[in-house]
C-alpha cells in the first residue's frame, strides 16, 4: 500500500475514532444496570414439582402470558401493562436486541441471518421451484422480524382491510377490521417524522405513536433515476403510499428508521427501559415454549418452557381468581395466554399442544385437545425475483460495505465516521430505495407485458385499487439472499415481488419433538397465475432498465452470465423456467462488514461499534412475509380465530401475530401486524 493510501486510511481511522467518541457520549445516558430480563428458572417451577400447576415460582401469578416475544408481543406487553391491575409475562426463545450492532445500524440488518439470532428455517423441496429448498429467515429475538427486516414502512392497500372484514361474513366485530375502523390502529402506533428532501402531507400520518417512521434511509442516484423511469412508462409518482387514497404508484421508500439513523423495532419502540421497569411486567429471554396445557374443559391453564433440549422443563400457570388469565400466541385466554409466536411457530405450538387437524395430531401420537382443521393451513408468502443489471462506475454502494481495495476501505471508514457522528450516510441504507406498486394482472401495464394475447389473468387482488406486484430498486446485486455476491464490479437490482399469490401452503410437524423444526411448505408457484404475473413483472423490470434516466446509469456493454439485461427479451417459456430456478422468498440482502482499514484495527473497530450500540434499540427481522396460517375467518372457511382473535373451541387462548391475517396484504406485513396488536390490546382491555 502506498504512503499516500496509508495516510488517507489513517485519517479515516481517526475520523472513526472521533465519531465513536461522540456517539458513545451521546448514548451514555441510556445505560442502566438494573435487571430487566429473567431466566426460565427465575419464573417457572420445574414440571416435576408437585405444585407446578398451582402457580409460578414464588407464588407469582400472571393475568396474561405472552408466548413469543415477536413484533406483536412488544406492543401487547406495553399496552396491557398500562393497566396496573394486569400482570403480564413474556416468554421469548431469543434474546434482546440491545447491544447488537445488526439491530441498530440499518446497513447491518442481515448480519442476524443464519446466526443464533435466526430460527434458520428452510422449506421442504418446492415443486414449483424445481424442487429447491428455500431459506426462511425468522428473527429469534425480542421484536421478532421487526428487528431483522429491511425496515420498509408500508401498510398495504385500504381494500386489503375491507377484504378482511368481508371474509368474516357478518360476524360480530367484523366491521372493526375494515379500513375505516382499523385505520386508527395503523395511526396509533406511528409518529411520522418529516424529512426535508421529501415533502409529504401529514394529515393521515400518525403523530403520537411509539414507532418513528419517515424517509431517513440512504438514497442514491439509482433511486433518484428509478422514479422518473417509472413515470416515463406510466407508473405515477405518489409521495405517500400509506393513505386512504391507495398505494398504486412509485415513491421513495418510507422506513422504520429514526432521524438519528437507527432502526426502529417494536422492542426499541415499545419495550423501553421505562416500560421494563413496570412492576407488573416480566420478560423471560432464552426460553422456548414447548407446550400449552389445558384442563378437562379445554381451558388453557399454563405453558411449559425450557432453555435447551436436554435441560429442565418449567411450568408457569395463570391467575385463577378473581379473574382467569389469558395466554396469547402471541397466546390468550380467560387465564390469558396470548400467542405472538408468528406464522411458523404459532401453528407449531398449537399442534404440539393438541390443537389442529385430527389426522396431523394422530400421525404424531399427540393427544387431541381440540380438532381445529385450519391450524397450519392457508399459509401464504410473498415470493420475489431479482433482476441484476451492470452500472457504470460510482453508482454501486458495495464500496462502502464490501471494500476491495485501500481507497474503498477509506470510503467505508469515512462512512462509519459519518454514521457515528451524524447518523446519516451509506450505513443508513436498507438496500431498497424505491417501491413501485402496480397491477399487472389487468389494465394497460398488464396487457403491455402479457405476451401473445391481451387477456387478463385471474384477479387475486382485494380490489381494483390494490396492486398485485411491487417493484423495488437497490444499488446492490446478489444471489442467495446476499450469501453469494457475484463477480461483477458494479451492479444494481430491480426486484419483482408477487403481492397476491394464489398458491397456498402449510406448516406441519416433522415429529412431536418441540425442538425439531416444523415442515414448511409455502407451495410457491404451484398456480399458473403466480408464474404469469412474475413473467410480466420481469418484462416490466427489463423495460425500466432501458428507460431514461435509469438507462444512462447502466453499462449495457458489460456481459456476465449472472446479469439480466437480456432476460426481458426471452420467450415467456424461457422466463418461466428461469423464475422457477431463481425465485426466492422476499429476501434480506446479506451485507458483511469487512475490515475498513485492512489492518489489526478491525477488531477494535468492531468492538467500538458493538459497545456503542448497547442502548435500547433492538432488531427486526428480514422481509419474509409468511401469513395466514392461523387465520381469522369463520370456522367453516378454515378459520382458527374469531374476530376477537380467540381460538375456536378452547378457552383462555388468543393469537396476535401475522398468522391471523385472513389474506396476505398487498405490501409489507410488519405495519399491519403492529396494527393488529394495537387492536388486540384494546379488545382484551374491553373484555377484562
Amino acid at each position: 500500500m502506498s504512503t499516500q493510501a496509508n495516510t488517507a486510511l489513517a485519517i479515516g481511522v481517526a475520523a472513526v475514532a472521533v465519531g465513536a467518541t461522540a456517539y458513545a457520549l451521546s448514548s451514555k445516558s441510556s445505560s442502566q444496570t438494573t435487571k430487566t430480563f429473567f431466566s426460565a428458572n427465575e419464573i417457572g417451577r420445574p414440571v416435576n414439582d408437585d405444585n407446578s400447576e398451582s402457580s409460578s415460582k414464588d407464588d407469582d401469578e400472571f393475568d396474561f402470558v405472552i408466548v413469543g416475544g415477536g413484533t406483536a408481543a412488544m406492543v401487547l406487553a406495553n399496552r396491557l401493562t398500562e393497566r396496573n391491575d394486569f400482570k403480564v409475562l413474556v416468554i421469548e426463545a431469543g434474546n434482546s436486541g440491545r447491544g447488537q450492532s445488526a439491530a441498530r445500524i440499518p446497513a447491518a440488518f442481515s448480519q442476524l441471518q443464519r446466526t443464533q439470532h435466526d430460527w434458520s428455517y428452510w422449506t421442504v423441496p418446492q415443486k414449483g421451484c424445481h424442487d429447491r429448498e428455500l431459506p426462511w429467515t425468522r428473527t429469534k429475538m425480542l421484536g421478532g422480524c421487526s428487528s431483522g427486516n429491511a425496515m420498509m414502512f408500508h401498510l398495504g392497500a385500504p381494500e386489503d382491510y375491507d377484504e378482511w372484514a368481508q371474509l368474516q361474513k357478518g360476524a360480530d366485530g367484523a366491521d372493526g377490521w375494515a379500513y375505516k375502523g382499523f385505520k386508527k390502529y395503523l395511526q396509533k402506533f406511528e409518529t411520522f417524522v418529516p424529512h426535508p428532501e421529501v415533502p409529504c402531507p401529514t394529515e393521515e400520518r400518525g403523530k403520537t405513536g411509539p414507532v418513528k417512521t419517515g424517509y431517513f434511509g440512504f438514497f442514491t442516484d439509482i433511486g433518484k433515476a428509478f422514479m422518473p423511469s417509472c413515470e416515463a412508462i406510466g407508473i405515477p409518482h405518489v409521495v405517500d403510499v400509506n393513505t386512504s387514497k391507495g398505494t398504486i404508484g412509485v415513491t421513495r421508500t418510507p422506513t422504520y428508521i429514526d432521524p438519528q439513523g437507527r432502526r426502529v423495532s417494536t422492542e426499541a419502540a415499545y419495550l423501553t427501559r421505562e416500560i421494563l421497569a413496570r412492576p407488573n411486567l416480566k420478560v423471560v429471554c432464552g426460553a422456548q415454549v414447548t407446550k400449552i396445557r389445558f384442563d378437562g374443559s379445554k381451558r388453557a391453564i399454563g405453558v411449559e418452557f425450557a432453555e435447551k433440549r436436554d435441560g429442565p422443563v418449567y411450568f408457569v400457570g395463570a391467575r385463577k381468581e378473581p379473574r382467569n388469565a389469558i395466554f396469547i400466541l402471541t397466546l390468550d385466554s380467560t387465564p390469558a395466554f396470548l400467542n405472538s409466536a408468528g406464522a411458523v411457530n404459532t401453528p407449531q405450538i398449537l399442534l404440539l399442544s393438541g390443537i389442529g387437524p385430527e389426522a396431523e395430531l394422530s400421525k404424531h401420537s399427540i393427544p387431541i385437545v381440540h380438532h381445529l382443521p385450519g391450524v397450519g393451513q392457508h399459509l401464504v408468502d410473498h415470493i420475489v425475483f431479482n433482476s441484476s443489471f451492470p452500472t457504470r462506475p460510482g453508482y454501486h454502494t458495495g464500496r462502502f460495505l464490501r471494500p476491495k481495495n485501500a481507497w474503498q476501505r477509506l470510503s467505508m471508514a469515512r462512512a462509519l465516521a459519518q454514521y457515528m457522528i451524524t447518523g446519516t450516510g451509506p450505513l443508513t441504507t436498507h438496500t431498497q430505495e424505491c417501491m413501485a406498486f402496480v397491477r399487472l394482472g389487468d389494465g394497460e401495464l398488464g396487457r403491455r407485458y402479457g405476451g401473445a394475447g391481451d387477456d387478463d389473468v385471474e384477479d387475486s387482488t382485494s380490489g381494483k385499487g390494490a396492486p398485485d406486484v411491487e417493484m423495488m430498486v437497490s444499488p446492490l446485486a446478489w444471489r442467495d439472499h446476499g450469501h453469494k455476491m457475484f463477480d461483477v464490479p458494479e451492479a444494481m437490482t430491480i426486484s419483482t415481488t408477487l403481492l397476491r399469490p394464489t398458491s397456498r401452503g402449510t406448516v406441519t410437524l416433522k415429529s412431536a419433538d418441540p425442538w425439531e423444526k416444523p415442515l414448511i411448505d409455502p407451495g410457491y408457484l404451484t398456480t399458473q397465475h403466480d408464474v404469469e404475473i412474475l413473467v410480466r413483472g420481469i418484462k416490466l423490470a427489463h423495460e425500466l432498465s432501458t428507460t431514461e434516466p435509469l438507462k444512462s446509469i447502466l453499462d449495457q456493454n458489460v456481459q456476465h452470465p449472472l446479469l439480466d439485461h437480456a432476460l426481458g427479451t426471452k420467450s415467456n417459456t424461457e422466463i418461466e423456467d428461469i423464475i422457477r430456478r431463481r425465485a426466492e422468498t422476499l429476501y434480506v440482502v446479506r451485507v458483511s462488514y469487512t475490515n475498513p482499514v485492512g489492518c489489526h484495527l478491525s477488531r477494535l473497530l468492531t468492538d467500538v461499534i458493538r459497545s456503542l450500540l448497547a442502548p435500547p434499540y433492538p432488531t427486526p427481522h428480514s422481509r419474509y412475509h409468511p401469513s395466514c396460517s392461523a387465520r381469522m375467518a369463520p370456522l367453516e372457511d378454515g378459520g382458527v380465530v374469531d374476530t376477537r382473535l380467540r381460538v375456536y373451541g378452547v378457552q383462555g387462548l388468543r393469537i396476535v401475530d401475522a398468522s391471523v391475517q385472513p389474506e396476505i396484504v398487498s405490501g409489507h406485513t410488519a405495519g399491519p401486524t403492529i396494527g393488529i396488536a394495537e387492536k388486540a390490546a384494546d379488545l382484551i382491555k374491553e373484555d377484562y
